[in-house]
């Protein structure tokens, strides 16, 4: 049984493997214990993925992005009905072409807030807070939280269409970061 997460297994290694082996099933994976989302596979070739909601080849990248979810194979898994078509040596190039894309993109962000923002982590958002899972934020395009320390933000980044979490030191005007965060184009 294939059990781990994505912090030690890359995404573009566990298709490898499935690949390799000629695997029928599914990879399950799930954030902090609650299942987010799938990928299929028929005879070694990846044929299925969702990822809460996404499906198809958008599900593949968003998954590719993620570091601590973890995931499950399980043979006897059954997938959805097919929704890609595309040998699995592609599907890792879109697959790491995609997270280059997302690290370069998310560099280049931090430049774009003003000077009284004061950023102290960015990051491809993973559900790691437990009131993001209770709130069930996974189809919201802008969120707000300020826990007395830090005030953090999850929004859907339309340019790399994945969802970003910024958490800022200490308690900040928000209206001013939405406005911002339209100007720019960045919030869908």
């Amino acid at each position: 049984m294939l059990t781990g997460t994505l912090k030690t297994f890359s995404l573009a290694g566990l298709l490898q493997i499935c690949s390799n082996e000629g695997s029928t099933g599914a990879l399950d994976f799930s954030i902090k214990g609650s299942f987010c989302g799938r990928i299929g596979f028929e005879k070694g070739d990846v044929v299925y993925a969702d990822f809460t909601g996404i499906k198809g080849i958008d599900a593949l990248r968003q998954i590719s992005l993620l570091k601590e979810t973890e995931f499950v194979y399980n043979k006897d898994t059954e997938t959805g009905e097919r929704n890609i078509d595309m040998e699995i040596d592609f599907l890792m190039i879109d697959c790491s072409r995609y997270q280059d894309e997302c690290l370069s993109y998310m560099e280049d962000l931090q430049k774009t807030f003003p000077g009284k923002y004061t950023i102290e982590e960015m990051s491809i958002f993973e559900f790691d807070n437990p009131i993001y899972r209770v709130l069930n934020i996974r189809n919201i395009n802008y969120f707000e939280y300020f826990d007395n320390e830090k005030y953090q933000i999850v929004y859907l980044d339309k340019n790399i269409n994945a969802r970003i979490k910024i958490v800022f030191k200490g308690n900040i005007v928000t209206d001013y970061l939405l406005i911002h965060l339209k100007e720019k184009g960045m919030l869908q």
